[in-house]
């Protein structure tokens, strides 16, 4: 997701596979299959919404629009100033210059949710994950789990 919004081959043959498996057990009338059908519809739902918020909102062609019109702005402002400049004149422009360029540059950052400074990271889908291999090594400790640290299937 921090490449903009790609899915991963690998999670998408997992998903696959749960949902062929699972549709396959619900046919053969057991209730308790058919909600886990409807809770793997809901996380593929959830997993298709991630990855559309990870796709940036705001395209580059607008973003680059709303840079020029920035500086075209300020410039503007700075050329209407009276020609006797006070240093409160030229604070106001430098300040008004720092507000504008930082709030453009904060949009920035949040229309782009795995990248930047204030951005999203994999650490509690890793540590999930851990917890799930350790309860798996706890509850079956002479079984190998189905996939390798990278996530590639084993079994």
């Amino acid at each position: 997701m921090a490449d903009g919004g790609e899915a991963s081959p690998r999670a998408s043959v997992w998903s696959t596979e749960f949902r062929r498996s699972f549709k396959d057990l619900a046919h053969q009338g057991d209730a308790t299959f058919d909600a886990l059908v409807a809770a793997d519809d809901e996380r593929s739902q959830a997993r298709h919404t991630r990855l559309g918020e990870a796709s940036p909102a705001i395209p580059t062609v607008v973003y680059w629009f709303m840079v020029v019109s920035l500086a075209a702005t300020v410039g503007a402002f700075a050329f209407g100033l009276p020609r006797r400049r006070g240093p409160a004149h030229l604070l106001l422009l430098c300040t008004l210059a720092i507000l504008f360029t930082g709030s453009l540059l904060l949009i920035q950052d949040i229309d782009r949710p795995f990248t930047g400074q204030i951005r999203i990271t994999g650490d509690a889908m890793r540590e999930t994950a851990q917890d799930i291999s350790e309860d798996f090594a706890t509850d079956h400790p002479r079984a190998a789990l189905p996939c390798d640290d990278g996530g590639t299937r084993t079994l």
